[in-house]
């Protein structure tokens, strides 16, 4: 019953929602980072609902859509052209496993760069995966759309190739002892749009 859900932009009381979804975007590896941002005793939770409402981080609510059905958050899309305000060269602070997606997303400059697509596993096959990069398509204004999966998403990987994203770059995965992710390369998808 995807006519009951609602698609809307995200507002600053999504933060908590976007954060679990962000993590599950990115399996697991935002929680890490966020873990290493953290303070003595702080929540790295707290340190990513900080991001998403810091209008410099790429993660901002005001970059995001929201499908929910009633109150209740069920997945959310986080985009954004790749242009100087968001170029990934700025981001080399960052550790190094995070290089793999700096250097994809330099490829894909010029784009309409879908960061994060989730959904919780509950709303997962319902056709909102589709539905959210139908409104990331409209908001691209005519750019392609890119976006950057692991190799081991394989349900996500047949939905972006059924919606006609193709594979133009990859690089390897990069695992930290704490962190680890299934998977061995992370893949650069486009879509060209028609202009």
């Amino acid at each position: 019953m995807i006519s009951s859900f609602t698609i809307r932009n995200a507002r600053e009381d999504d933060a908590s929602d976007m954060v679990r979804l962000v993590n599950i975007a990115e399996h697991g590896l935002t929680l890490w980072y966020w873990s290493r941002l953290a303070g003595e005793g702080q929540d790295p939770w707290a340190v990513g609902r900080q991001c998403v409402c810091d209008e410099q981080d790429p993660l901002f609510w005001g970059n995001a859509v929201i499908a929910s059905l009633g109150t209740d958050v069920a997945a959310v899309m986080i985009g954004y052209p790749l242009d100087d305000a968001h170029d990934p060269r700025r981001e080399s602070e960052k550790p190094v496993v995070f290089q793999p997606f700096q250097a994809l997303k330099t490829v894909a400059m010029g784009t309409y760069y879908v960061d994060v697509l989730a959904a919780y596993a509950e709303y997962r096959g319902r056709g909102l995966g589709s539905l959210l990069l139908e409104r990331a398509e409209r908001q691209a204004g005519g750019l392609d759309l890119s976006l950057v999966t692991s190799d081991a998403n394989i349900a996500a990987l047949r939905l972006y190739r059924r919606l006609g994203f193709e594979e133009i770059d990859r690089r390897a995965l990069i695992r930290e002892p704490d962190w680890q992710s299934e998977g061995e390369n992370w893949l650069l998808m486009v879509k060209k749009t028609t202009r």
